[in-house]
């Protein structure tokens, strides 16, 4: 730590190994968490932010001492600002435009080039936030049922839009947990019980823990399986991330890159391919009688460059996708830079980002790889090391 900035993560020793609680904080598990594995992710956290002046340093430790959301977007400013310093940029933070008192998260300058660059962690709503705490909350509470024979799958969870009753819900599982005989359950026909209170109501199996290892501490809830899957339109939330930056500084003159921090679990590749250059249609050929019946592919208008002929949203050179970006190893985002097929300012032919660029070649996209993550960001192979629950 230099000067006298307050470090990220207080000053204390660490001996609690439990795993990350429901609705823990990335932060209160980083900062309480004794692993050893864990140290080497506050020690690279505070390596970066040592590195910004102190107002931004202020910023970004509030930022990650805060809520998760908070703590995302910071993070991924702060591992932009690492990758283009380590990259050899000189980095201006929050540059000065002559045109518009706003102002960019990065000007990074290499040789003869400039890149402006900004930065966004598309978030959720604030009621489906506000859900997801009552979630969290009520989860949190039932992890603590505590007993010994017994580790719980919860199966349904309906909802209510007030608080769940939650310190009432776990008394009730914890009660009845009690009338089960963990010798006889049948385990292809697993005890299961509906808890309803004051609008929520919750579904639970016992799953019997294994004789040698009962009554040893650990969390209540053995498996999720009350989360249905559902589709998530991430090219979507791609595009209207992008349309609420883009335009936001006007004309620059230089290169514009928007940096967009995503948690997908989907084909990325897939969906940034229809969202910036266009979804596909198909298209039958053959048939008139006697012909055989072929099937094309049709890229559409749609995309955020627009398509052949009719490119649009020309002031963004790039679009940088950060997916997965991991407060405990960075190295393990899933990073690719899709470049504009015809930009009003072309990026430099020296890659910036680790991952991969993709180029648009009339059809489809080409692919090469860029930098190497664990290389640019000064980290050796086996980082990090340590146990996640062994103390040092």
């Amino acid at each position: 730590m230099s000067g006298m900035k307050p470090p990220i993560y207080d000053d204390c020793e660490r001996t609690d190994l439990a795993p990350q609680r429901n609705a823990e904080t990335s932060f209160a598990f980083f900062n309480r968490a004794g692993g050893s594995l864990w140290r080497y992710s506050r020690a690279l956290h505070q390596e970066w932010a040592d590195r910004l002046r102190e107002r931004e340093y202020a910023d970004v430790r509030a930022a990650l001492r805060s809520d998760d959301a908070q703590a995302r977007s910071a993070f991924l400013e702060l591992y932009l600002h690492e990758c283009l310093v380590r990259g050899g940029h000189e980095v201006v933070i929050h540059p000065e435009l002559k045109h518009t008192p706003r102002r960019p998260d990065f000007l990074a300058s290499r040789d003869a080039t400039r890149v402006f660059i900004e930065a966004i962690a598309p978030g959720t709503s604030l009621s489906d936030r506000a859900a997801a705490n009552r979630m969290g909350a009520l989860l949190s509470t039932l992890d603590q049922v505590g007993d010994d024979n017994f580790v719980l799958m919860t199966t349904s969870i309906i909802e209510a839009s007030n608080s769940a009753p939650a310190a009432k819900l776990r008394d009730r599982i914890r009660k009845w947990l009690t009338q089960l005989d963990p010798n006889s359950v049948d385990t292809e026909d697993l005890s299961s019980e509906t808890f309803e209170q004051e609008g929520w109501s919750v579904t639970v199996k016992a799953m019997p823990i294994k004789r040698n290892s009962r009554s040893n501490a650990r969390r209540s809830i053995g498996v999720y399986a009350h989360t249905a899957a559902h589709f998530v339109d991430d090219g979507a939330k791609l595009v209207a991330a992008l349309e609420s930056k883009a335009k936001r500084y006007g004309q620059l003159d230089a290169a514009f890159v928007v940096a967009v921090g995503t948690a997908s679990f989907a084909e990325v590749d897939e969906y940034a391919l229809n969202a910036l250059y266009g979804s596909v249609s198909w298209t039958l050929d053959g048939l008139n009688p006697g012909e055989e019946i072929t099937a094309r592919g049709v890229r559409n208008r749609d995309g955020y460059f627009g398509s052949p002929g009719a490119w649009k949203n020309r002031q963004v050179s790039a679009v940088l996708i950060v997916d997965q970006l991991s407060l405990h190893d960075p190295t393990r985002a899933r990073v690719s830079l899709w470049a504009h097929p015809d930009p009003l300012h072309p990026l430099p032919n020296e890659p910036m980002f680790p991952g991969v660029i993709h180029e648009w070649n009339g059809r489809c996209t080409d692919k090469r790889e860029a930098l190497d993550a664990r290389r640019l960001l000064g980290l050796t192979d086996d980082w990090p090391q340590g146990r996640r629950w062994q103390a040092d």
